[in-house]
């Protein structure tokens, strides 16, 4: 292919990619405040990678075998040189780059107690080896050899850069060694698969003749390579090995297995047989019918190189393509974990969203009010029930008493003394059962009050979890008890001092028994009553009939007890409004305490729960049209690679 339609072909690719405005959609993307510091630092690496591979016009060429497999005589072969110690069974466990230099020279890596570089000096042949004996001088190729075969010294070496002369190499090929796919440490296929992933434009896969596709290849390459095979060929060596007329036959049995095993149709297949070319070039003797394998490998040189030159902005492209598509797939990764985050606070703030503190004190008053009437309510039926039950002993006691009296004395008597004493012993019995009551009444109140305070710690200790503001104090109204867990504030302040400029006490035991005294001990008439009753029997009631005088006696009398008693009700009953009264009063005053000590601390946190809520939900759009954008441009790279798969150099 002439220079001019290469260059046609790059600035078509590169136009179809458009790499660079996607790199500078990912930089943009990065820029992104939640972008956690660890992912844009490896990002950024990867895209410093990109814009190096874009510079880098040199083509890789990946060789991947197992042991014994003849890798290593493959690629002595294509440096036309025994560098590499072939029949070795032990390997570094990392990928060793052969590049072209004018000399033959290496820079080794080492960790462990070898730890440091060793390599080889301008125009130098030998290799100074601090580690070794007396830092002993060893040529080049036979530390070459010591560091990519021998065990105790392969297992710390860290990296390996080879330079050779080798005409192969002149074009810009860059052959990458790979372990052996079969070695015991899984480490070696690690790398293999990072080699072909990340750097090889090419890879070829050298299988022997003797074992052709072995089951440990096959499932390496269907395993780790799957996605790559498209960039695969496959080389099968030491076909002198195997007698001329069953080389066909082979070949096309490799091949059939190949399509089985790995689905690649059609596969791209060469035979070579390195050791013949080897042989050859240091003179050995080969049999005549063996030397056209000569021929075939350097035809297969050629077709690599070219392959390799046809096919190198391609490589670039795809390879460019692949990066792309890692840096979308981890961007698309975090990105969708990040939005998930955003969902999941969202959800916890809108959980933990405290009420407006006015519109939830106002429905909890209406809530405790109702309560607080109910208890009134079944105190005023039962304060009504014991006066009547007092009203009818009384008024059975006097009754009887007075109808079994059976002299005008002992009626004298009574109606002097003992009405009196019954009314008055009544009058005690009466408050003392009245107390009980209102004293339940109380403790209602209370009750209430501290199902108000239950309820304002049940809604507002979620205000923890979003800085826990609410904190202890005291104003001159309320007594309020708090911890940084718990703003529940003590039912004990519906007993203690309101503002005194109020004048007004909550004082509810008290209240209660006052209220009590008030409307019993001022009762008008008691003395009265009874006196009244003795003058009307003095003065008109006195008469033959004993019978007749107590029967008219009780009539007079039976009246004004039940006055008394009516009395009794109407002012239990005042005494219970009043005290109602007195009752929502302080538990409105009780209320709105809170709403004036607390309603600027909450409604700045309201405001900030909107506001951040509001940041999550900008923040949630910006990684959702990101998200879209991303998925956009996978799906277009998606296309782009099917573009390339199918362009015709």
């Amino acid at each position: 292919m002439d220079k001019i339609a290469s260059q046609e072909i790059s600035e078509n690719i590169e136009a179809m990619l458009r790499c660079d405005e996607q790199l500078q959609f990912v930089q943009k993307v990065l820029q992104r405040a939640d972008i956690l510091t660890s992912l844009r630092d490896e990002l950024n690496h990867q895209i410093a990678r990109i814009r190096d591979r874009q510079k880098d016009p040199n083509l890789y060429l990946a060789v991947i075998g197992e042991f014994s497999s003849g890798k290593s005589t493959f690629i002595n072969a294509l440096l036309k040189d025994d560098l590499l110690k072939t029949s070795a069974l032990v390997a570094t466990a990392v990928a060793t780059k052969i590049r072209h230099g004018n000399d033959l020279g290496v820079e080794a890596h080492f960790s462990g107690s070898r730890s440091g570089i060793v390599k080889t000096q301008a125009n130098s042949k030998v290799v100074n080896v601090p580690w070794l004996p007396s830092a002993e001088r060893i040529d080049v190729k036979h530390f070459i050899r010591m560091i990519t075969s021998e065990e105790e010294i392969a297992k710390d070496v860290v990296d390996i850069k080879i330079e050779h002369p080798a005409s192969f190499l002149a074009n810009g090929v860059v052959i990458i060694d790979t372990p052996g796919t079969n070695a015991d440490n899984s480490v070696h296929g690690a790398i293999t698969q990072g080699v072909v992933k990340q750097e090889a434009d090419l890879a070829i896969i050298i299988i022997s003749a003797t074992v052709p596709l072995s089951q440990t290849l096959a499932d390496f390459l269907s395993n780790s390579l799957k996605p790559y095979l498209h960039r695969c060929v496959f080389v099968v060596t030491r076909v002198d090995a195997i007698k001329p007329q069953e080389l066909s036959m082979l070949l096309q049995d490799l091949r059939s297995r190949i399509v089985d095993k790995l689905g690649i149709s059609p596969p791209v297949l060469y035979s070579c047989s390195a050791q013949v070319v080897l042989d050859m070039l240091n003179e050995e003797p080969v049999l005549e019918h063996l030397q056209v394998w000569q021929e075939r490998f350097t035809a297969l040189e050629k077709i690599i190189v070219e392959r390799l030159s046809r096919e190198r902005t391609l490589s670039i492209a795809e390879s460019l393509l692949r990066l792309l598509t890692q840096l979308f797939e981890q961007l698309d990764t975090h990105l969708r974990s990040q939005w998930q985050q955003y969902e999941t606070h969202q959800v916890k703030i809108k959980r933990e969203t405290i009420p407006n503190l006015s519109e939830f004190t106002a429905e909890q008053y209406s809530i405790c009010e109702k309560k607080l009437r109910n208890s009134i309510s079944t105190y005023q039926s039962r304060t009504a029930n014991c006066v009547e039950s007092h009203r009818e002993s009384v008024v059975n006691k006097i009754r009887s008493e007075l109808f079994s009296l059976m002299s005008e004395d002992s009626l004298t008597k009574f109606l002097k003394d003992q009405a009196q004493n019954l009314l008055t012993e009544n009058q005690g019995k009466l408050q003392q059962d009245l107390q009980p009551l209102t004293d339940k009444l109380a403790e209602d109140a209370v009750a209430v009050g501290n199902i108000f305070d239950q309820k304002f710690s049940e809604v507002y200790r979620r205000l923890q979890s979003i800085g826990g503001r609410l904190e202890a104090s005291t104003n001159a109204s309320y007594s309020f008890q708090s911890n940084l867990s718990n703003v529940a504030i003590s039912a004990q302040s519906l007993t203690q001092k309101i503002d005194s400029s109020d004048g007004t006490k909550m004082g509810l035991g008290a209240t209660a028994g006052a209220m009590v005294g008030t409307f019993l001990l001022p009762v008008p008439g008691l003395g009265t009553l009874v006196g009244l009753a003795v003058g009307t029997w003095a003065s008109r009631f006195f008469m033959p009939s004993l019978d007749e005088r107590k029967q008219k006696l009780w009539e007079q009398l039976k009246p004004s007890i039940d006055s008394y008693f009516d009395i009794v009700k109407t002012q239990t009953h005042q005494g219970a409004m009043a005290y109602t009264s007195n009752l929502e009063s302080s538990l409105k005053q009780r209320i709105d305490s809170y709403v004036k000590k607390y309603r600027t601390i909450i409604d700045d946190i309201l405001k900030e729960q909107k506001a951040e809520l509001q940041r999550l939900n900008d923040l949630q759009e910006s990684t959702q049209i990101d998200l879209a954008e991303i998925e956009r441009r996978q799906k277009r790279l998606t296309e782009q690679r099917q573009k390339l798969a199918l362009i015709n150099i």
